[in-house]
C-alpha cells in the first residue's frame, strides 16, 4: 500500500513543477479565504478517472506542509478512492454518519500525511443520493469547521446527482478537466449545471496537459 501510495501524491523535491503548481492552487484558496468565507470546497470532474481524487490528496498535502490543517470527505459513495489513496481503513465512514449509526470522532482518521485527516467513505450505500440529501451531511460539516482550516470534499462526476446535492452545503467548487479528453460539450454542460447551483466556482484545473512534460496540471482561477 506505501509503495502504490508514494506513486499517487507528488514529490517535493526542489524544482518540482507540480509541487509549485499545487502551492499556486492553495496560494489562491488562501487568497480568497482572506475575502470571504472558505472553508469547504468540493473537487468534481466530468467525467470518471479525470484525476479529481489524486488532486485532492496532493492539495490536502501542501496545504498540510503549510501547517494548515485539513480534513478530507471523501463523499463519492458510488465509487470511493481515498482510502486508497491515503492508505486508510474504508469499513466505517462517512455512509455510517449519514445513516447515523456512528458519530463523526469515530470515523476521523489520522493519515500519514502532515496534518491531513480523512472521514473515508465507508461501504458504499444502495440509496447514495437520498442519504446525502439528509439534513446530517450538513450537520456534520459544521460539527468539523472549527477543527480544521479547510475541509476538502471528493465528490462524483456531475454526472450524478448526489454532486449537485453536495454543492448545496460548500463555499466553493474545484472542477477538474483532462487535456484533449473531457469532451467540451460535456464540461460545458457541467458547468452550467454548476453555477445553478450559485456556489462559487474557485477554479478549474486542466489536468494530465503536456504544455510542460514534467507537468501534469494547471489551475486557471476563474
Amino acid at each position: 500500500m506505501q509503495k502504490e501510495r508514494s506513486k499517487l501524491l507528488i514529490k517535493h523535491q526542489k524544482g518540482s513543477k507540480i509541487a509549485e503548481q499545487f502551492r499556486m492552487i492553495r496560494t489562491n484558496i488562501e487568497f480568497i479565504s482572506k475575502k470571504r468565507t472558505l472553508k469547504t470546497i468540493m473537487v468534481t470532474s466530468t467525467r470518471p478517472q479525470e484525476g479529481k481524487s489524486t488532486i485532492i490528496a496532493n492539495l490536502a498535502d501542501v496545504m498540510g506542509r503549510q501547517e494548515l490543517k485539513v480534513l478530507i470527505i471523501d463523499a463519492d459513495l458510488r465509487l470511493p478512492s481515498q482510502h486508497y489513496i491515503l492508505g486508510v481503513d474504508n469499513s466505517v465512514g462517512l455512509t455510517d454518519i449519514l445513516e447515523e449509526r456512528v458519530v463523526p470522532e469515530a470515523v476521523i482518521q489520522n493519515t500519514t500525511v502532515f496534518n491531513v485527516d480523512i472521514i473515508p467513505a465507508g461501504q458504499s450505500p444502495h440509496n447514495p443520493s437520498e442519504l446525502l440529501s439528509k439534513r446530517d451531511l450538513a450537520v456534520l460539516l459544521e460539527s468539523v469547521k472549527k477543527e480544521y482550516d479547510y475541509i476538502l470534499v471528493d465528490v462524483p462526476p456531475v454526472i450524478v446527482a448526489d454532486t449537485t446535492i453536495i454543492a448545496q452545503e460548500m463555499d466553493g467548487i474545484i472542477m477538474i478537466a483532462e487535456e484533449n479528453k473531457t469532451p467540451k460539450q460535456k464540461f460545458h454542460k457541467a458547468l452550467t449545471a454548476l453555477k445553478s447551483t450559485h456556489i462559487p466556482i474557485l477554479g478549474i484545473i486542466l489536468n494530465k496537459t503536456k504544455q510542460d512534460k514534467s507537468s501534469k496540471y494547471y489551475y486557471y482561477n476563474k
